[in-house]
């Protein structure tokens, strides 16, 4: 797993690379300190997880993540702040982001952590939950409802994959093919006008639709 890293905070930066270096499964290709060069090292290394630090200088975490997922939807990104702030959250949610994640977790929960979005989940610190609720509500009472045309079907395989359940997975609850599965996820995803698995999820979450 090709990790690229942006943190504008040295001793943060240095750490983190030190605790995912140790990690046999993961490599940090490169790092940057700021929104703008980490836009450059991704066109570069093409990694398979992008972590940036939400405040930076010269480009805000939140927009270098939203260009990245514009350009290059199949690489997740996970977002990290100090503090669980409303409107970070929101916005997290809002680019598409597949992780949002508190400075404080503990190192080994952050390394699960990177792991679980590289094999395809969405994973949010515990305190983002009273807000995805408030939102949850909010959607389910919007006429908007629904309006990709999804069978009852395509929102169960939703609420399978908002629980973080694996293809898989899935394919046993259903009682059927892991491909037929797979297949149905990608029904979804044109349906949705989406182009990665963590999307339909966080889509899901924004806007209520399970």
């Amino acid at each position: 797993m090709k990790i690229v890293l942006a943190e504008d905070q040295p001793l943060i930066l240095s750490s983190l690379k030190i605790l995912l270096s140790e990690k046999e499964d993961i490599e940090v290709v490169s790092i940057a300190s700021n929104g703008i060069e980490a836009l450059e090292q991704v066109e570069k290394f093409k990694p398979d997880i992008v972590v940036l630090d939400i405040f930076m200088p010269k480009m805000d975490g939140i927009e270098t993540g939203r260009q990245i997922m514009e350009t290059h939807p199949e690489i997740p990104v996970v977002l990290l702040t100090t503090f669980d702030n409303p409107d970070s959250m929101r916005k997290a949610l809002e680019i598409g982001a597949a992780g949002f994640l508190l400075k404080d977790i503990e190192p080994d929960v952050f390394v699960k952590a990177l792991r679980a979005v590289a094999g395809g989940l969405i994973v949010y610190h515990p305190s983002i939950k009273p807000y995805i609720k408030t939102n949850l509500l909010m959607a389910k009472n919007s006429p908007s409802d629904n309006e990709y045309g999804l069978t009852p079907k395509d929102l169960k395989i939703i609420g399978y994959i908002v629980e973080g359940m694996s293809n898989k997975e899935i394919s046993y609850l259903e009682n059927s093919s892991e491909g037929t599965i797979k297949n149905r996820v990608s029904v979804i995803l044109n349906k949705m006008s989406l182009q990665a698995r963590t999307q339909i999820a966080v889509r899901a979450l924004k806007e209520g639709l399970v």
